[in-house]
């Protein structure tokens, strides 16, 4: 078994990142130690972590816009939602009448159902 594992996860400990000897809870073993390890553990890359100054994007370029859509995809856009809109007037203007027919096919359909046939 590679045991190198075993001392990036006891840095860890030693950097106050886990606060329990995670080698010997990963084996099974009995912990040893808690908190973190009384001997020092070397090779650690120093944790000098400074917080940003600032927590937002600032773009080199000024470009508000980003996306750029040309002018004809506007007006194909444009064209196709209108169609779609007289379309759906026309067809809403049918609904009544498509209603009504179907109110009848459903009645004569139970009528027919129930009748006694020769």
């Amino acid at each position: 078994m590679n045991y190198d594992w075993v001392s990036s996860v006891d840095m860890l400990a030693d950097a106050g990142i886990v606060g329990f000897d995670a080698a010997a809870y990963v084996t099974g073993a009995p912990a040893r130690f808690v908190g973190h390890p009384q001997y020092p553990v070397y090779n650690i890359p120093p944790l000098a972590i400074q917080p940003p100054k600032s927590d937002e994007y600032n773009s080199p370029n000024k470009v508000q816009n980003i996306v750029k859509t040309p002018v004809w995809k506007k007006v194909l856009f444009g064209a196709l939602a209108l169609t779609g809109i007289v379309w759906g007037v026309a067809k809403l203007r049918k609904m009544p009448a498509c209603l009504k027919s179907f109110g009848n096919k459903i009645g004569d359909f139970f009528k027919n159902l129930f009748k006694k046939k020769p």
